[in-house]
């Protein structure tokens, strides 16, 4: 039920995501659905909660200390493919979450995003920033790693044969390119 819940909120968003399609992909009734959540904001708000708390764990499992950008990215990264085999849309969800955020949220919901993009913070602030080449914008460079890691995960999750290592074999071998290309 959580990773068809996840699925569909993380295609579709919030609005254009129904409980028809959740408990069809579920596999169960919809009377089973609501036996749980009250209604689909319910649902919305666990998910929210739980893949705000699963995902800082992970973070907390394999990150530790690091203090190099470009290993803590790769590490990012890694604690992202430890989700991704049990839940392959939490990141995807948990994104689109932060992207459209609902004023509707109850306090849960509101309190699980406060709380992951904290998490998130805390650890990036601990990071060096990088000693890039003349030229290279940070900003820029973060915005093209991020689309980078955005369109290999969705050709990989599109493809009959997805393989979560093999997503985060290449997006390793890009943060490479990345640091040969910006580092001095």
């Amino acid at each position: 039920m959580i990773n068809a819940a996840l699925k569909i909120f993380a295609i579709n968003g919030y609005k254009h995501a129904s409980t028809d399609e959740i408990v069809k992909e579920a596999g169960i009734s919809k009377g089973l659905l609501f036996h749980y959540f009250t209604n689909k904001m319910g649902l919305y708000s666990f998910l929210l909660d739980y893949s705000a708390k699963y995902m800082s764990f992970e973070f907390s499992r394999t990150i530790g200390e690091e203090v190099d950008y470009f290993d803590f990215l790769e590490k990012l990264e890694t604690a992202k493919l430890n989700v991704l085999r049990n839940y392959p849309y939490m990141n995807e969800f948990i994104d689109g979450c932060i992207a459209e955020y609902r004023e509707d949220l109850d306090e849960t919901g509101k309190g699980a995003i406060r709380a992951y993009k904290e998490t998130l913070d805390r650890y990036r602030s601990r990071v060096d920033k990088p000693n890039l080449k003349a030229g290279i914008d940070l900003e820029q460079l973060e915005n093209m790693i991020g689309y980078t890691i955005k369109g290999l995960t969705s050709v990989n999750m599109d493809s009959e044969d997805f393989k979560p290592e093999k997503l985060n074999k290449q997006i390793v071998e890009y943060l490479k390119v990345f640091k040969t290309m910006a580092l001095n």
